[in-house]
């Protein structure tokens, strides 16, 4: 039925688009990933994994659909449905853990197509700078740390305008979704916020987000509940999360930073903890940077990176205070894949791939991080050297810390990654990696090691 409706709708905007265009898109990606020691650090004990991962996009847009002309601008009408395909085969254990914490992001992990796009756009709103977008879209807030759809679209409105004082922008959004690491299915999400722009020698960003959670979820860190381990159950919550970005590329240099805060209130189910009440207090801030530098000798150039990234963790100490930074639908996945610091850690601001995924007990967390431990401090290092015959080498190093631990040592461990990568334009690209990861204490007592080997083909049009 969702099918037949997204064709309708491509229909009947085909039909008044005799000035439009008629876009098609279509993208696959295949890798073939093999883990050792996955559950690292887990009392569950190591384990491996191999899996081949199949992540499918195809498209259809018709844009430029004319409406009306008012004045010197002409609003016009865009019409797009994009489908999404996720799935594994050859896997040892069917989306078994941590991989079942990416496939809650979709709606089907099965390689069954779901719609990710399916939307309305209307541009030039009354002859003005300004577009409203009504449907199931693709959305990125800042640089992705407080929101973002994951390749999993999200339901909602976007208007966006440009402002007639100093080149500024803004954009308002509403969604409705769920939050993946809920404890009800039918819990509900509302996300709404928006952004101000404002140009100068780079960018300056204002964000903000609200995320209003009915329905039942676990706040970690309050310990109230001992059935789910550190942590208790809540029937409802208000998060709010405000951020200050600067993005700027001059020359051969390109930086890009956001500082966000985080506050909120939550409804316990129980009677404890006292106040009946939990209020949310966290932080986080991430920066990138890269620019071109010659390789010593050789006279040309490479690119190099440094990456600093942190999220606050939860005080022991304070039942009825949650000072984790963690966003309900921050950047986080593609497909199976982790998008954060790191091949095989993947670690961003709150979570990383940490193995500590038990579905009961005090192993329990939403972070992937040790019992007791929350909020990742990331600092990595990379050099791509000039390209020799068309083939590129990424090299990175990243050390990991917590921000907070019950006690003992912080060191998450460190992870050193290789890529070698050969693409051809736009259009097709083939690439082996390598991850080596030494787990440090506050992950495994045993200072652990695990690895992860890829081989991967990427083709688009």
């Amino acid at each position: 039925m969702r099918l037949s409706l997204a064709f309708a709708l491509l229909a009947a905007a085909a039909s008044r688009a005799f000035a439009a265009n008629v876009d098609v898109t279509a993208a696959y990606d295949m890798k073939a990933a093999a883990y050792s020691n996955l559950a690292i650090g887990s009392t569950l004990g190591t384990s491996n994994a191999s899996l081949l991962e199949s992540n499918a996009r195809f498209g259809v847009a018709v844009k430029n659909v004319e409406l009306e002309k008012i004045g010197a601008q002409e609003e016009t009408l865009d019409v797009g449905v994009l489908f999404h395909a996720i799935g594994v085969s050859g896997s040892s254990a069917a989306i078994a853990a941590p991989f079942d914490r990416a496939a809650a992001y979709y709606p089907s992990s099965d390689f069954t197509p779901f719609i990710e796009n399916a939307y309305v756009r209307a541009n030039h709103l009354w002859g003005l700078p300004m577009s409203a977008t009504f449907g199931r879209q693709t959305y990125r807030l800042g640089s992705g740390l407080l929101l973002d759809d994951n390749g999993a679209g999200l339901t909602g409105a976007v208007i966006r305008a440009e402002l007639p004082w100093l080149g500024m922008k803004t954009e308002a959004f509403a969604f409705v979704d769920r939050d993946p690491a809920a404890a009800a299915p039918d819990n509900t999400l509302m996300l709404y916020g928006g952004s101000l722009g404002i140009p100068t020698d780079g960018l300056w960003q204002v964000n903000e987000l609200v995320e209003r959670e009915q329905g039942d979820s676990i706040v970690y860190g309050c310990e109230a509940d001992p059935s789910i381990g550190y942590g208790c159950s809540v029937s409802k919550a208000l998060r709010s999360f405000t951020s200050l970005r600067y993005a700027i590329s001059y020359g051969d240099i390109y930086f890009d930073g956001e500082a966000a805060l985080e506050k909120g209130v939550a409804t316990p189910n129980g009677p404890t903890p006292a106040g009946n009440h939990i209020t949310y207090s966290g932080d986080a801030e991430v920066a990138r940077m890269k620019w071109k530098q010659p390789l010593y000798r050789l006279g040309a150039d490479g690119v190099a990176f440094i990456t600093l990234a942190r999220g606050s963790g939860d005080q022991a100490g304070t039942p009825t205070r949650d000072e984790a930074f963690y966003p309900a639908h921050g950047s986080q996945y593609d497909g199976f894949e982790r998008t954060g610091f790191g091949d095989f850690y993947g670690a961003t601001p709150y979570s990383a791939l940490g193995g500590n995924y038990a579905t009961s007990g005090s192993s329990v967390t939403r972070s992937g991080l040790p019992f007791g431990a929350s909020g990742i401090t990331t600092v990595g290092v990379g050099y791509t050297p000039p390209a020799y015959h068309g083939v590129v080498v990424d090299l990175a190093y990243y050390l990991y810390q917590a921000d907070q631990v019950l006690s003992g040592p912080r060191t998450l461990g460190m992870e050193w990654d290789a890529h070698l990568r050969y693409p051809i334009r736009d259009a097709l690209s083939l690439s082996a990696g390598f991850a080596y990861f030494h787990a440090g204490m506050a992950e495994d007592p045993n200072r652990s090691v695990a690895r992860k080997i890829t081989l991967e083909f990427k083709g688009r049009f």
